[in-house]
């Protein structure tokens, strides 16, 4: 993990509270809520993909042959939940925890010297399929709340964030001969790396809630769930890590744009 990225997000998260306390007069003019304590429980997806490559060296025939994979990490199920705490009016902060998984290939291109000739590299290309990554992350965060009416409350928040990635990387791959006079090969396989690493990043958000679910027919009998609504959150995690592949570093990246909803519960 890198201790400048830290120390950056650390430091903006700082500036962020000092900023809000320093904003007092302007936040007697927003509502603040009235609950202290928040807990949510979310479900939902990452829509955006993000890429990146990772190219090896090696040698072959005498010379040197090489491989580029490039990796394209599509949507994938996120669960999340957290706790916040309203310090002083509209300013709180809150403990979350996140988990991304998905399951993608990565496109392989190769390029292998001739057995007899040299400067005459062979190019294949293949796809390793099945590499999955995997996210968790644990996300402190500064919040700003105002509660628009007795039913609705959006929040912005923003924080450091500590990602522990896993991701399976093409290790090396194998080819098939042709046959004399030896100017073609075929893709006949590959191996696959789990690596994994923890970095430092950054989280922002907005979380729109909804306090209605009393109202329905069926639940207003249950004076308890006032106090239960329904939200969404829209949060961006960014992050990156360096893996290493043998001798050869990977950097790749981690977070992207999450899209969740599920139950809110104050207290």
């Amino acid at each position: 993990m890198s201790s400048r990225r830290w120390r950056g997000a650390v430091a903006l998260t700082v500036g962020l509270v000092a900023g809000l306390v320093g904003s007092a007069n302007e936040a007697t003019a927003q509502p603040a809520p009235t609950d202290r304590i928040a807990v949510w429980l979310d479900f939902g997806w990452r829509p955006a993909s993000r890429t990146f490559a990772s190219t090896r060296v090696f040698p072959v025939f005498s010379e040197l042959g090489s491989f580029q994979a490039s990796y394209t990490i599509e949507q994938g199920g996120v669960f999340a939940g957290g706790v916040s705490f309203r310090l002083w009016r509209n300013l709180a902060v809150g403990l979350d925890a996140s988990s991304y998984r998905s399951v993608n290939p990565a496109q392989i291109t190769a390029e292998l010297p001739h057995p007899f000739f040299f400067d005459l590299p062979r190019t294949t290309m293949g796809e390793a399929g099945g590499l999955e990554r995997q996210e968790l992350g644990i996300h402190v965060r500064a919040l700003w709340v105002i509660q628009l009416t007795n039913w609705l409350v959006v929040s912005a928040s923003v924080g450091p964030s500590l990602i522990n990635a896993r991701q399976d990387l093409v290790a090396s791959v194998q080819h098939t001969e042709v046959g004399f006079p030896f100017d073609e090969l075929i893709f006949s396989g590959h191996t696959v790396s789990g690596q994994s690493a923890v970095t430092a990043g950054m989280n922002s958000g907005v979380d729109i809630d909804v306090f209605v679910l009393d109202r329905l027919p069926f639940l207003n009998r249950f004076a308890g769930m006032k106090k239960v609504g329904l939200g969404l959150l829209i949060r961006y995690v960014r992050g990156s890590v360096d893996m290493q592949i043998g001798d050869d570093l990977v950097q790749v990246d981690l977070g992207g744009l999450q899209l969740t909803t599920g139950l809110r519960f104050r207290f």
